[in-house]
């Protein structure tokens, strides 16, 4: 998310350390950026292309392809979410779905407190809550939910345990 890379690495201008550095957990992984995705994204994600591929890193940076964004965004549409701008999160979707056997999603649940009525944000990397009307959350979690009682893909609602990445796969 290109919004990552604005708050919590200064967009990429000063220090690709840091970047680096906190990306190394996920050990020999893809890293998307929506380079073509909205004009404020292709800066950073070309920044961040540039940080890991400068010293060779385990990851490689991804972009989707600008159709592929528009296709994906029309599919959505015509199933009911309207939005500025549909979440990251549902694109990746998306694209897990057509490229995994398995697809287990954590992380959609629309509204500010859980299950155990626990303030929670909606994004992982701040404690604010999206622009109103720039994502449609609820209608995303719906359609989500549709694919997960029909048996497209796995959705966890619930507590989530910690991830444990191993570095040596």
């Amino acid at each position: 998310n290109v919004s990552v890379a604005f708050f919590r690495f200064q967009n990429l201008l000063w220090s690709r350390k840091k970047f680096v550095e906190s990306v190394k957990v996920y050990g020999s992984s893809y890293i998307y950026m929506p380079a073509f995705s909205m004009k404020p994204g292709t800066d950073p994600s070309f920044r961040a292309y540039h940080a890991l591929s400068d010293i060779g890193a385990n990851q490689t940076v991804v972009f989707a392809n600008p159709d592929f964004l528009k296709n994906v965004g029309k599919f959505w549409k015509s199933r009911g979410i309207h939005a500025k701008r549909l979440s990251t999160g549902l694109f990746l979707v998306s694209l897990a779905l057509g490229l995994c056997d398995e697809v287990t999603i954590y992380g959609f649940w629309p509204f500010s407190v859980d299950l155990n009525e626990r303030f929670i944000s909606h994004h992982y990397y701040d404690n604010i809550l999206p622009f109103s009307g720039f994502h449609a959350m609820p209608e995303e979690f719906l359609q989500l939910w549709v694919l997960h009682k029909t048996g497209t893909l796995r959705m966890r609602v619930g507590q989530c345990e910690e991830l444990r990445i191993s570095p040596n796969p």
